[in-house]
C-alpha cells in the first residue's frame, strides 16, 4: 500500500492552463507520480474549488487534469474544536482547515502547500513535520529520484519489459511459484528493473530484483508477521553463472541500496532447497525469522523460510565495529589494486575479462592478499586498510581479517586456498609466493567515499615515512582517517 501525499489547491493551480509549469511543481509531481512508495491524492474540496472557476473552458481543462489523481474517499468530518483551534475567518480558511484535518486524521501521510499561512497553522497544530512547502517536499522525497548503484560492468540494470519471460532461466521460478508469470508481467507494466547478467547468446544467467516497502506493508501471510518498518525486500535472487562470485556482487548491491534508502531491515523468502543461497545469506548477517506458505507452480503448498538482516544495530557487514583490534595499512601495487578493488578505480580501461566478469577477486567480498614482508602479527578480526601505491598514493579501501596462514607444504596448497579470491594468476603465484608467505583472507567492507592521501597521513602523524610494507597504526589514527573519508555512518565505536 502506498503512502498518500495530499496536494493543496495552490499547488495544483499551476496545472490550470497551458503556461509552462513551475520547475519545482513539475519536479515534485513527477517524482511522486513515478514513485512506487507514494501516490498523489486530492481532497474533495479541491473539486469544489474547481467548480468556482467562471471560465468554462479553463474549468474543463483544470478538472480534466485533476482526474489524473485519486480523490480522498469520504474524508472524516472536521470537528468544530479543530476548526476553532486552527482559526477560520472565512470559507477559504475552513477549506484549508479541512485539508489539515485530513492530515491530522491520517487519511494522508503528508500535505504539500505553497501557502505560508498553512505552514504556520501546521506548526501550531503539531503537524509541522508533515505540512511541507515545495522546498521541504523536494528535500523530503529526493530519495525517490532514481538511486544509482555502481556495479561491475558485466552486471546491468535493465527494465523488465526488455527481458523475455520465456527465457529458460525463469523455468525453475515458474515451477516454484504458481503466479510467477502474472507477477512478472505486472512488474513489467509498472516499469520495474532488475540487476542481471547475460551470456554470449544474450540469455539471462543471473537475476536480482529488489523492492522497497514501507510501514504499511501487509505481512499477515507470515507465521510471525513483521512489525511496521521500512524494509528492502529481495524479490528475486537467482544465479546460474556460478564461479564468478556474482552472488557476493548481489549482496554488495543489496546492502548499498539498503544504506542509500535508509531502511531498517532487508529480508528475503526462500525454499530450504536453496542451500547455497541460504549459506551466503547467513555469511553476511541474515538470520532466520519465520515461515510463510507458498503455492508452487504445481499447486502444492510449501513453506518458505524468511531471512532478515537488521540494518539498525550496525553490527556485522557492512558496518565496522571499532573495538580493541589492531589496525594495519597494507600497500598494493596499481595492477593488483585494480584486480582486487575494481570499484575503487574511478577510471580504467575495460577489458574483455571485465565485461565477462572473469576477475573474480574484484567481484568477491571475501578476498585474499599475499604478503612477503617480515610482518607476521596480522590476525583475525584486525582491520586492514589498503593503500594504492605508486599512482594514487592513497588509502582506498578497508577490510576485516578472517584468517591468516604462513606455513605451507607446497605452492599448490596456497593456490587452492586463494584461487578466485586473489589478484594473482596461478603462474604469478608460482613466481612470487614462498612457503612462508603470509596469506591474509579478509572481507572487503568499505570503499571510502574520499580517498586518504599520503600527505594527510603524514601531516596528521598517522604514518612517519613511506608506506613500503604493512605498517601498524593507532586507533586514533584510524578515527582521523574515518572522519576525513566522510564514511562515519559505516562505523560503530564500541
Amino acid at each position: 500500500m502506498k503512502e498518500k501525499i495530499l496536494l493543496d489547491t495552490n499547488i495544483l493551480i499551476y496545472l490550470l492552463d497551458d503556461n509552462i509549469l513551475d520547475s519545482k511543481v513539475a519536479k515534485i509531481t513527477k517524482t511522486l507520480y513515478d514513485s512506487d512508495k507514494y501516490s498523489i491524492v486530492i481532497h474533495p474540496r479541491t473539486l469544489d474549488e474547481a467548480d468556482k472557476i467562471k471560465d468554462e473552458a479553463r474549468k474543463a481543462i483544470f478538472k480534466s487534469k485533476l482526474s489524473l489523481y485519486n480523490v480522498i474517499d469520504k474524508p472524516p468530518n472536521m470537528s468544530n474544536e479543530f476548526n476553532t483551534l486552527a482559526g477560520a475567518k472565512n470559507i477559504n480558511d475552513k477549506i484549508d482547515n479541512e485539508m489539515l484535518y485530513a492530515l491530522k486524521s491520517n487519511c494522508v501521510s503528508y500535505f504539500i502547500t505553497n501557502d505560508k499561512k498553512l505552514n504556520k497553522k501546521g506548526i501550531k497544530l503539531g503537524l509541522g513535520d508533515r505540512v511541507l512547502s515545495l522546498d521541504d517536499a523536494l528535500e523530503k522525497f529526493r530519495e525517490e529520484e532514481k538511486i544509482v548503484i555502481d556495479t561491475p560492468v558485466f552486471i546491468t540494470k535493465e527494465y523488465l519489459y526488455n527481458i523475455q519471460l520465456n527465457d529458460v532461466f525463469f523455468d525453475t521460478l515458474k515451477s516454484d511459484y504458481l503466479d510467477f508469470e502474472d507477477w512478472f508481467i505486472d512488474k513489467q507494466r509498472k516499469g520495474m528493473q532488475a540487476y542481471i547478467t547475460r551470456n554470449e547468446k544474450k540469455h539471462i544467467t543471473s537475476f536480482l530484483m529488489i523492492k522497497e516497502e514501507n510501514q504499511n506493508e501487509d505481512y499477515s501471510g507470515f507465521e510471525d508477521p513483521f512489525k511496521p518498518a521500512r524494509r528492502l525486500k529481495i524479490s528475486t535472487f537467482k544465479v546460474n553463472d556460478t564461479g564468478k562470485r556474482i552472488g557476493e556482487c548481489f549482496i554488495k548491491i543489496i546492502v548499498k541500496e539498503a544504506i542509500e534508502k535508509q531502511v531498517d531491515e532487508i529480508y528475503i523468502t526462500t525454499f530450504s532447497k536453496q542451500q547455497s543461497l541460504i549459506f551466503l545469506l547467513k555469511e553476511y548477517g541474515f538470520k532466520f525469522y519465520t515461515f510463510k506458505n507458498t503455492v508452487t507452480g504445481s499447486g502444492k503448498v510449501k513453506k518458505e523460510s524468511i531471512f532478515v538482516k537488521d540494518m539498525k544495530n550496525r553490527e556485522g557487514y557492512p558496518f565496522v565495529s571499532l573495538k580493541n583490534q589492531e589496525i594495519f595499512i597494507i600497500p598494493v601495487q596499481p595492477h593488483y589494486h585494480k584486480l582486487l578493488f575494481e570499484e575503487a578505480e574511478k577510471e580504467f580501461q575495460i577489458s574483455i575479462e571485465d565485461m565477462q566478469g572473469m576477475h573474480t577477486s574484484a567481484n568477491a567480498i571475501r578476498k585474499a592478499f599475499i604478503s612477503n614482508s617480515k610482518r607476521r602479527d596480522i590476525k583475525p578480526k584486525d582491520i586492514v586498510l589498503f593503500y594504492a601505491s605508486q599512482d594514487k598514493k592513497a588509502i582506498t579501501t578497508l577490510g576485516i581479517v578472517e584468517a591468516t596462514w604462513n606455513k605451507f607444504d607446497s605452492k599448490e596448497e596456497i593456490y587452492n586456498i586463494v584461487r578466485k579470491r586473489t589478484a594473482y594468476t596461478e603462474d604469478e603465484l608460482q613466481e612470487v609466493v614462498n612457503l612462508d608467505s603470509l596469506v591474509i583472507m579478509f572481507k572487503h567492507y568499505i570503499t571510502f567515499n574520499k580517498y586518504i592521501n599520503y600527505d594527510f597521513l603524514l601531516n596528521n602523524g598517522i604514518v612517519n615515512g613511506y608506506i613500503q610494507a604493512p605498517i601498524k597504526i593507532s586507533k586514533d589514527g584510524l578515527k582521523k582517517i574515518i572522519e576525513e573519508s566522510g564514511d562515519l555512518n559505516m562505523f560503530k565505536v564500541v
